[in-house]
């Protein structure tokens, strides 16, 4: 008998390109879904708006050049951090559909599928709020360079605050039905606490900042 070719792991989701991830998030499968969406969002609206912070340059943006330059620094620190989320959601919801398939025939095999569903909810309940924190900063980054960014890069501005805001509420949705699915309700009332408070300020710093840009627009 001939030996079995060793299996491919399938790439992850990261390094496909734009049409196949797309086809990946529109098969009939659970992941990758919202969360992973977000995630990616999230990063988009980091890159658009640092693009539109890097035409904020030359001679007529002198006074303000370096300042955009540091909120540039930022976004892309953030839009490192939030890459590798559009995986680890998928990984984190992966890991609770792996543990709903647990056996559950005898008391102990109950105890122990019970205790891993549990640590996976979580699991997937900390990534999405990671994601939402990631966001969040970025709307802060963003709002501090609306005032000053190129005219004519208004339009891509408004569009990378719109992604955050998305990945930001997306996020949260992600959050919350985690959060409710927990048996330590506490502990799921106050993460989602957490993030309703986080997501107060994404809304606040989203809401300003596109207020800022509309009046480079008109």
């Amino acid at each position: 008998m001939s030996a079995q070719p060793p299996s491919v792991p399938s790439p992850r989701l990261g390094d496909l390109s734009l049409t196949a991830f797309a086809e990946r998030v529109a098969a009939r499968t659970p992941t990758p879904g919202g969360g992973s969406v977000a995630a990616y969002l999230a990063e988009l609206g980091c890159a658009l708006t640092a693009m539109a912070f890097r035409f904020t340059s030359g001679e007529k943006f002198a006074t303000v050049e370096a300042a955009l330059a540091r909120q540039v620094e930022e976004l892309e620190r953030l839009r490192t951090a939030v890459r590798p989320l559009v995986d680890e959601d998928t990984d984190a919801y992966d890991a609770v559909t792996a543990a709903y398939k647990l056996p559950k025939a005898t008391d102990a095999e109950k105890a122990v599928r019970s205790a891993a569903i549990q640590r996976a909810l979580l699991g997937a309940l900390e990534v999405p709020a990671r994601t939402l924190a990631h966001a969040t900063a970025a709307l802060r980054a963003a709002g501090a360079g609306a005032a000053a960014v190129n005219p004519n890069l208004a339009s891509d501005a408004s569009t990378g605050v719109w992604c955050l805001r998305s990945a930001a509420e997306a996020a949260f949705h992600n959050v919350r039905i985690n959060a409710q699915s927990l048996a330590d309700k506490a502990l799921g009332a106050q993460r989602l606490a957490a993030c309703e408070a986080e997501l107060r300020s994404a809304r606040e710093l989203s809401e300003a900042a596109q207020a800022v840009i509309a009046t480079k627009l008109s």
